[in-house]
């Protein structure tokens, strides 16, 4: 102990007292209402109300089950008619750890424990001198450094996290508990659609169930949220960065955040907000899936189509299969908004289970709009393509023909279109079969099939450059 006199007097060994002696901790038993938005690309926003314990003057608060992956300088604070201000925000680390607990301990006393020759354990009382590339103990008259056998803690060092927390210091006109509404945004939320379409057995309708998947990314566990969502992703600059578990000083006075949630879904600021009007628990690393809405009877096509046999080509193509296109517009009385996301169509066979009839991505839709589904390949529709002449008029125009042989092998008749794919100055002087024009360049013949037959597509065409 005469050492560490000395080592005191010289200033070498400083007493350490324990940090953040008055900051208080708000726990999750605290919430009193959470609401989560996510959003469709790697973000959340989420409402936070806390009953929170203040005094008159500064308060420091660590706050518990706050995302780590809070966006610095996207915390708001709203406290009603209280008077509050926010003086500084900080990601505090987790760092209840060994290395930290033994850091804090230094220049106070431990115990070692030990192990004897004879296997006994033996315990003697030291003090922890420095922790700089390991332990260094002061034992009765002499200094063990990395010593074996272990280091018994007297008492818990105050101001360490088993958990990130949010580190905040408001001030407050007056004692008493409050309810304080943290609001704030986070990375490694997020949320995205998809959709089941299942055929009906005449193959006319559809019913299409839209479902949610659910991501949280965080260490942080959302319990019993309300739960929003917000469909369309939503501008982020780079600078939006997550805070690291540091000190950040933000000198700002509290403003309010309290946006109504509407019923879903309702257009709101250029997108569409889905109120699930459900409570949901989202873990962390989980992924849940949620039913967000269901029609049924949805009237649907089945169109087979060929693209870019009609063309400049000369040579022989084919056979080819044709794509199969599911085609139906988002209208009736049901119908809403479809944010973007992958569409599986299963289609029943016989009394036996369906199958998986192929999938298609589907952009933003809103109501009155058109899709049209490419599902794969027809195995029973195929076409042949050639060029049967081709006339150059001059040194800027030419005219060519062709034809396409369309053959169905199923055992009815079948619809099916060929799209063209032309170059800028084309005209159609000769068709088999009138065509509609999807735009200059692009027209399309649609042509009706026999069961178990064929159906030829002539045309010519000048091109004048």
């Amino acid at each position: 102990m005469r050492l560490r006199a000395t080592l005191l007097a010289a200033g070498i060994l400083a007493v350490t007292t324990p940090l953040s002696a008055q900051e208080r901790s708000v726990s999750l038993e605290a919430q009193d209402g959470l609401t989560l938005t996510l959003y469709q690309n790697d973000l959340g926003l989420v409402h936070d109300n806390r009953w929170v314990p203040l005094v008159q003057g500064e308060n420091q608060l660590a706050i518990a089950g706050v995302s780590e992956r809070l966006i610095g300088g996207s915390l708001s604070l709203d406290a009603g008619e209280t008077k509050l201000q926010l003086l500084e925000q900080s990601m505090l680390p987790a760092d209840l750890t060994p290395h930290e607990l033994l850091r804090r301990a230094v220049g106070q006393r431990v115990r070692l424990v030990s192990t004897d020759e004879e296997g006994r354990e033996v315990t003697e009382e030291a003090v922890l001198l420095s922790m700089v590339g390991g332990p260094v103990l002061e034992v009765g008259e002499r200094i063990e450094i990395n010593p074996p056998g272990r280091i018994v803690l007297l008492n818990l060092p105050q101001g360490l996290h088993a958990e990130p927390q949010l580190g905040v210091t408001l001030l407050a006109e007056e004692d008493g508990a409050q309810e304080l509404a943290f609001t704030y945004l986070s990375s490694g939320l997020g949320w995205q659609p998809d959709y089941v379409a299942r055929l009906s057995e005449e193959g006319g309708t559809l019913n299409l169930e839209a479902w949610a998947t659910l991501q949280n990314d965080t260490e942080v566990p959302f319990q019993r949220a309300d739960l929003r969502l917000v469909a369309g992703s939503v501008n982020r600059e780079a600078d939006g960065q997550p805070m690291r578990a540091m000190r950040m000083t933000a000198v700002a006075e509290a403003q309010s955040f309290a946006p109504a949630p509407p019923p879903p879904p309702e257009s709101a600021s250029d997108r569409y907000l889905f109120d699930t009007g459900r409570k949901v628990d989202l873990l962390p690393g989980e992924q849940k899936r949620l039913l967000l809405f269901s029609r049924q009877g949805v009237p649907v096509e089945r169109t087979y189509r060929f693209d870019g046999l009609v063309s400049t080509h000369g040579q022989l193509r084919g056979p080819v299969n044709a794509a199969l296109i599911l085609e139906f517009e988002n209208k009736g009385e049901e119908a809403g908004p479809l944010p973007a996301g992958t569409l599986r169509v299963y289609e029943p066979v016989n009394d036996r289970p369906s199958l998986f009839a192929g999938e298609a991505r589907l952009s933003h839709t809103p109501v009155g709009g058109e899709l049209s589904l490419r599902l794969g390949e027809a195995f029973d529709i195929t076409a042949t393509a050639r060029q049967t002449a081709f006339e150059r008029l001059s040194d800027e125009s030419y005219e060519f023909a062709g034809e396409v042989t369309v053959r169905n092998a199923k055992d009815e008749e079948a619809t099916v279109e060929v799209g063209g794919s032309l170059p800028a100055g084309s005209r159609i002087l000769e068709e088999s079969s009138p065509h509609e024009a999807e735009s200059t360049q692009r027209p399309v013949w649609s042509l009706a099939v026999p069961a178990e037959g064929e159906a030829t597509l002539t045309y010519r065409i000048r091109v004048n450059h």
